[in-house]
């Protein structure tokens, strides 16, 4: 009996690859001069959870102080004649904010989308009182606030007349809204509570019995 041959190592753990399989390009070295830089990374700031807000925000939100309770919707006293709000407003969404605001009054509401259109309805209507805008298409504000202050007919021109803004400079516009002859103004965004306290103190609710 012929003894076993033995196969070397090398042989038995590595298979040649045929001659005619594709070859793999050689990678060039780590150190070789040819290969590419890698791009700077720049540091990325890590993300906040969602809710937390920045720390100018919160300062900003720290100087707010709560705004008081609002006070529930008001219930019409059938004995008592409501009073009626004018909004002159060119948005329709803030006319119907100012009425969900003012729910805490017996209110009736006429709308009006211009001072042009406001004007033909205290012609033709009586109303107690003036909610208005500063800007709006064609005649703003004030002049909508001058011209009623100069009607003749007295029972318009003393009709209380709170102005809003949003106007980034607001001294500006408050001191042209004073000088028209308002009553009250306040600046937008404006609180339920902030509103309410205007609209009584310029015109104060019906006393009953």
């Amino acid at each position: 009996m012929k003894p076993a041959s033995v196969v070397p190592e090398a042989t038995a753990t590595t298979s040649p690859r045929p001659s005619s399989a594709p070859t793999e390009p050689a990678r060039p070295s780590a150190s070789s001069s040819t290969a590419p830089a890698r791009p700077a990374v720049t540091p990325v700031e890590p993300l906040r959870p969602f809710g937390m807000l920045s720390s100018e925000t919160a300062k900003a939100f720290a100087t707010v102080t709560a705004p008081p309770e609002p006070r529930p919707f008001a219930i019409p006293d059938p004995a008592v004649q409501p009073q009626r709000v004018l909004l002159v407003d060119d948005s329709r969404s803030i006319r119907t904010l100012l009425k969900i605001y003012l729910m805490a009054r017996s209110f009736e509401y006429i709308e009006a989308e211009s001072a042009e259109a406001a004007l033909k309805v205290l012609e033709s209507q009586q109303v107690d009182l003036i909610l208005t805008d500063f800007h709006m298409d064609g005649m703003n504000g004030a002049d909508f606030a001058a011209t009623v202050r100069a009607h003749g007919d007295t029972q318009i021109s003393k009709i209380p007349i709170l102005m809003m803004t949003g106007d980034a400079n607001a001294a500006e516009v408050r001191n042209k809204g004073q000088k028209a002859g308002i009553n009250a103004f306040v600046r937008k965004p404006v609180s339920c509570a902030q509103l309410m306290t205007l609209v009584d103190t310029i015109l104060p609710p019906v006393k009953t019995g």
